[in-house]
């Protein structure tokens, strides 16, 4: 398998800090997961995701990736209303694009957001 670089910002490094940022965020909901969150995870299906809780990732998201004003209406709008499913292997890809032109640099694994 061939990992894409760009600016150091591998799709699996990517990946991670995602994850690693939505586990964050479920930590304290009051839902059984039966699964640990992956590249096939979906949002809204598996995680019970809301308009609100999308909103919340996207602070949560540029706060982890240090980059602010990404294109999420590429990712979360479709055909002039929200996406009705997304996983976190298709939001790595957009941020993998994404992150690169808005001036990020790689950042350092993430601490938990927690403490």
């Amino acid at each position: 398998m061939t990992i894409t670089t760009t600016n150091a910002f591998t799709v699996n490094h990517i990946q991670e800090q995602l994850i690693l940022v939505l586990n964050d965020m479920i930590q304290g909901w009051d839902m059984d997961f039966l699964e640990p969150i992956n590249a096939e995870t979906r949002l809204i299906g598996d995680l019970g995701f809301e308009s609100v809780d999308l909103m919340q990732l996207i602070v949560a998201i540029e706060q982890a990736f240090g980059v602010r004003g990404l294109p999420y209406e590429q990712v979360l709008m479709q055909d002039g209303g929200y996406v009705t499913e997304i996983t976190v292997r298709q939001l790595t890809a957009f941020l993998q694009r994404s992150i690169p032109l808005h001036g990020a640099s790689p950042l350092q694994p993430l601490p938990s957001l927690a403490s």
